[in-house]
């Protein structure tokens, strides 16, 4: 009986091991998705959803594990060459061949992991004289009229799409594996030798207003032309939007409040704070509940159950709520939709035109595209929008970049703080809420 058990404990303990050499842990920390991790360890976002299927759908949070397979080791093996495949980087082929990245450079001395080109030839081991290698050369050469970026301190990719005239989206297709976080030096592929790709835009449709009396319809062209005007905030709440350097510390200082009653007042705030999202320094007098305002009295009939976004969606979130939060304290600008400063609308209109999908200019057009769908179903990258201006008609709007329990966090340029992070839960913003809509649905 006891050698049993014996043979059962040495079983367990195996599969264990096995379990344990094939997978390894990542702690979250500030910046990280499901996108950024997948290529730091060079496996896909399904396969961290299949050993982490709660997570799925779900905000990565600060300190929380995820299990990241171990991509397997091929053995090395007696082929001269690996042809590149879309997607592949200098990372993911050294890994596939047991090679060093700096190994893989050195038998590849003219070939740059920046640019790498699908169907590029690289070499395996140290072959000067090979006709391959010879090849890799030529193949170099005849790229020599691309337009190459090199990315400067300081430099976002905002500022070379502008530059460019660019998109994201077609700085990806020249470029597989870049990501909105740039390294000093990273060479991008701008276009093809002297040619300029044509940009393929995705015009999001507008739904048709429903008209309830003459009185919504003047209601919706006040609105239209008078987008984002904010009413004052009556509730007396002070909120604190952090810069970069400030620590909570220096923040509880500064208001001549205690540390401990900053974090009671922002419970889901962790040690580590975020520039551009917004603290509560004094909670704000609510005199009535919170009700939420429709544009159309029977707007709750068109709201629908939303299935979860693809991980091609929640991809394209990602990218989008990256590329919104370069410009985090930009100032507001009316009618704005560039560097120089946004409007709320327009700062959406700029961001999603990143992803080539083009949006519709005001806030109140912006509220009538995609799918409406319900609070508790929201995710990163919908659109959620608010009436600021007293009028209950749309004139606001943002872009959720997380979900917290039932709190929204959302991305929009504010007429006094410029582009910032703001909470639905923040007594402002509870009060003039309106709706959420899901447009990435439709984002290749």
């Amino acid at each position: 009986m006891s050698r049993f058990l014996l043979i059962i404990l040495f079983f367990v303990l195996f599969s264990f091991s096995a379990f344990a050499q094939k997978t390894t842990k990542h702690k979250i920390v500030g910046g990280d998705s499901f996108y950024s991790i997948a290529k730091k360890y060079g496996v896909s976002e399904s396969d961290i959803y299949e050993l982490n299927p709660k997570a799925k759908g779900k905000t990565l949070q600060l300190n929380d594990v995820l299990l990241i397979p171990t991509a397997k080791k091929a053995k090395k093996v007696t082929a001269d060459f690996h042809e590149v495949s879309s997607g592949e980087s200098f990372y993911t082929i050294a890994k596939k061949y047991d090679l060093s990245i700096e190994e893989l450079k050195d038998f590849n001395p003219n070939t740059s992991p920046n640019k790498l080109q699908v169907g590029t030839k690289l070499a395996l081991a140290k072959n000067k004289n090979s006709k391959d290698a010879k090849s890799n050369k030529k193949e170099e050469a005849s790229t020599s009229n691309d337009l190459i970026h090199s990315v400067k301190k300081g430099e976002t990719i905002s500022h070379i799409t502008e530059k460019y005239d660019v998109s994201f989206k077609e700085l990806k297709k020249l470029n597989p594996g870049l990501d909105v976080k740039l390294q000093i030096d990273e060479k991008i592929v701008i276009r093809k030798g002297k040619e300029k790709a044509k940009k393929e835009i995705i015009e999001a449709k507008v739904a048709p207003v429903k008209v309830i009396s003459p009185t919504s319809v003047q209601l919706e062209t006040m609105a239209a032309a008078d987008d984002d005007v904010e009413e004052p905030d009556d509730s007396g709440e002070v909120t604190h939007v952090i810069n970069r350097g400030e620590t909570l510390a220096s923040i509880a200082r500064a208001y001549k409040i205690t540390l401990a009653k900053i974090q009671e007042l922002n419970p889901k705030v962790g040690n580590k704070i975020f520039p551009g999202r917004k603290l509560i320094i004094k909670k704000g007098i609510t005199t009535s509940k919170p009700q939420q305002i429709n544009l159309y009295a029977d707007a709750d009939d068109f709201t629908e159950e939303a299935a979860p976004m693809s991980d091609e969606s929640l991809e394209a979130a990602d990218q989008l709520i990256s590329i919104a939060s370069e410009h985090l304290g930009t100032r507001y600008r009316s009618g704005g939709s560039k560097n120089g400063g946004f409007d709320c609308s327009g700062l959406m209109c700029y961001t999603f035109s990143q992803m080539d999908f083009k949006l519709p200019r005001t806030s109140n057009e912006q509220s009538r595209t995609g799918k409406k769908v319900k609070k508790t179903q929201a995710q990163k990258g919908d659109l959620i929008f608010f009436s600021t201006n007293g009028r209950g008609t749309v004139n606001h709007v943002g872009m959720i970049t997380e979900v917290v329990d039932d709190e929204i966090f959302f991305i929009h340029s504010s007429v006094s703080r410029g582009v910032i992070v703001s909470s639905v839960k923040e007594a402002y913003y509870s009060k003039r809420f309106v709706r959420i809509t899901r447009v990435l649905d439709n984002v290749d």
